[in-house]
């Protein structure tokens, strides 16, 4: 499956998003630059490389530990996104941070709307099964670790239906878009 990224990057390619900018931002760079591994590998012996895959089990199965690290990467993120957003907004730039965890976090973003891209319960865990090759159970603990998708959609100003395939979802943004973006 195609990554949520990427296809947003071909939208913005396309000129649908014109001169937005997307943040898709689950960890920021500085936690991700090949760089900074291999320099804190030298410099730290005891330093290690994580797997997301097998971090996801620990913390999709212990709400303690997933407590714990949201703990520990959530002000980083927020802060590369508010770093972000004012630069952004200094050069009076359009852009559209993506959260995957926004109504679940307690950090009060700075935005203007909140934009739900929806697909049912049974479709987020179907997607995530094959999207990270998970059992049912394990799929569902992920899915039931966020807050239900229904009260996100009730709690957003818009919502972009992902309940079919891909190209229907690629219509459904571009219209979306188009509409909102000519309007603000």
């Amino acid at each position: 499956m195609e990554s949520k990224a990427n296809f947003l990057l071909e939208l913005q390619d396309d000129n649908v998003l014109k001169s937005a900018t997307i943040l898709d931002k689950d960890i920021p760079p500085l936690l991700n630059d090949q760089h900074d591994k291999k320099h804190n590998l030298e410099s730290n012996p005891k330093a290690i490389t994580i797997s997301r895959e097998k971090l996801g089990n620990i913390v999709f199965n212990n709400a303690e530990k997933k407590a714990k690290l949201e703990s520990i990467l959530h002000p980083l993120i927020q802060q590369y996104i508010a770093q972000e957003c004012e630069i952004l907004e200094k050069k009076k730039s359009p852009y559209f941070i993506d959260i995957p965890l926004y109504f679940e976090s307690k950090y009060e973003y700075k935005k203007r709307f909140v934009i739900c891209v929806y697909a049912t319960r049974d479709m987020q865990i179907q997607r995530i099964q094959a999207r990270n090759n998970l059992s049912l159970e394990d799929a569902i603990k992920r899915v039931d670790s966020q807050i239900d998708i229904e009260i996100k959609r009730s709690k957003s100003d818009f919502v972009i239906e992902n309940t079919s395939d891909l190209k229907t979802l690629q219509k459904n943004i571009e219209s979306f878009l188009q509409t909102f973006l000519s309007q603000y």
